[in-house]
């Protein structure tokens, strides 16, 4: 179990000029987060059924909200794909895109749909050959997987330029939050969530034709999925109340039907990336102690994320992507930072202690499924230039099976080739956890890095 406890409440921000600086300050700290130098480590492929990851890296999916009004891929986003691209790492991780228009959660996100398969062809394809011949370049014998992101935005839904909460469940903490009432958007229906199952599906079939290695079907950052998780005071449904197998139907739903319908095709990965945690106090919370009156954050129990991810793994999912919290209500969860978005706060917690708790998860699930559940892992960005000594620790101790980056990926999509060929990162081009992609999301901009791109700098 993790704990918190006093010696990890004060906060710090990144100073470490030496790794050395860095191991001393984890030990100071008591925390779990392991240094391995022989970053070669990385460079092994990981066996996904009958596909092989080229390599233990990965870009996670990040919104660069740069899209068409149609939802077809811009100008923006084909140059951040060609970044990735060019970048190494052999796993890509699509962005969070929309099952329909009017699950948005901005008027820019990538919206999958039978009118613009073609658009979408054309990305994959071009994201897909860049790719592969960087990989070739680096001596990498396996081609890349592309993997899609499909979401519904749940709460943080945009209709008309406006907020508009399509809530599992009333949460007046999560609302005051975003500066919402309870008469704003509505709180959807059974019959509504039926129809939305059914869309997902179709998506993901999409998906496939468009010519992705996988799907995701993302279960996490308080979006609709993760939301049903924890929505134990939804009333007189089939998707909510005490029971998990009522609150996880909608989502394994998706995942047995989308089963069926791919029965024949052994390459396809479906997938999700899960918040397993998301230190939200019970009843709001998933993958926390059932103990009502906690402050946040709450105490872990991975008691009821373990039951879904077994169900999954019993479906025949070999490919999980782990991370933890509300990022619109508590960032800190999701990605320590040094530098709160603007108008935020500090958290009252050690950055390196949010770190420590995103590593220590995906261990944690890792250690409770068999061999060939191959496990994301998540928590890396904040480490800057030290980045990969961690992730090669990760690797060695095989604590999970391939690490992931987000906010480095748009500081600096070369992450990968500088990790496998030097180690240690540029520290002139690596994320400062400064908040401003945040900020950008959150004005509803175009996201990327404020620091290191010329491109978003104002």
């Amino acid at each position: 179990m993790i704990s918190l406890n006093p010696s990890h409440k004060q906060f710090e921000p990144f100073t470490y000029k030496k790794l050395n600086d860095l191991e001393k300050k984890i030990a100071e700290l008591g925390l779990d987060i392991p240094i391995y130098p022989r970053v070669e480590i990385l460079q092994q492929r990981v066996n996904i059924n009958n596909l092989f990851i080229p390599n233990r890296l990965a870009i996670q999916p990040m919104e660069g909200f740069d899209a068409n009004l149609d939802g077809t891929p811009g100008k923006l986003t084909y140059r951040r794909y060609e970044r990735y691209a060019k970048s190494g790492a052999g796993l890509i991780w699509f962005e969070a895109t929309a099952i329909t228009e009017d699950c948005r959660s901005n008027p820019h996100q990538l919206v999958l749909s039978e009118k613009n398969v073609k658009k979408f062809k054309e990305l994959v394809s071009f994201t897909r050959n860049i790719s592969n011949k960087t990989l070739r370049k680096l001596g990498f014998d396996n081609k890349v997987i592309l993997i899609l992101q499909l979401n519904h935005s749940g709460r943080y839904c945009i209709r008309d330029g406006k907020k508009y909460p399509i809530r599992a469940y009333l949460n007046k903490d999560f609302d005051k939050a975003k500066g919402l009432s309870e008469k704003d958007g509505i709180v959807i229906s059974d019959d509504q969530l039926k129809e939305i199952e059914e869309k997902w599906i179709q998506k993901a079939v999409l998906a496939k034709g468009v010519g992705f290695d996988g799907v995701d079907i993302k279960s996490c950052h308080g979006y609709l999925i993760h939301e049903l998780f924890s929505s134990r005071l939804r009333k007189n449904s089939k998707y909510g109340g005490n029971p998990l197998k009522n609150r996880a139907s909608f989502f394994l739903n998706i995942i047995k039907e989308l089963n069926k319908k791919m029965k024949n095709e052994r390459n396809f990965i479906i997938t999700t990336r899960m918040s397993v945690y998301d230190g939200i106090p019970y009843p709001y919370g998933f993958g926390v102690k059932p103990v009502e009156n906690e402050n946040f954050p709450a105490l872990l129990d991975l008691t009821e994320p373990l039951k879904v991810i077994n169900k999954l793994y019993k479906q025949g999912v070999r490919l999980i992507n782990i991370t933890a919290g509300n990022p619109h209500y508590k960032p800190q969860i999701t990605r320590p930072f040094d530098i709160p978005v603007k108008g935020g706060t500090l958290p009252n917690e050690h950055p390196l202690y949010g770190v420590s708790r995103l590593l220590n998860l995906a261990t944690l699930i890792k250690n409770h499924l068999p061999e060939d559940m191959v496990v994301v892992g998540s928590g890396y960005s904040y480490l800057r230039q030290f980045a990969g000594y961690i992730a090669a620790g990760m690797a060695h101790e095989k604590r999970v099976d391939v690490c992931a980056f987000g906010r480095m990926a748009l500081a600096n999509p070369n992450f990968p080739k500088q990790i496998f060929q030097e180690g240690i990162l540029d520290k002139k081009q690596v994320c400062i956890t400064c908040s401003k992609c945040s900020e950008f999301m959150k004005l509803r901009k175009n996201v990327g890095c404020a620091t290191r791109d010329p491109q978003y700098q104002s």
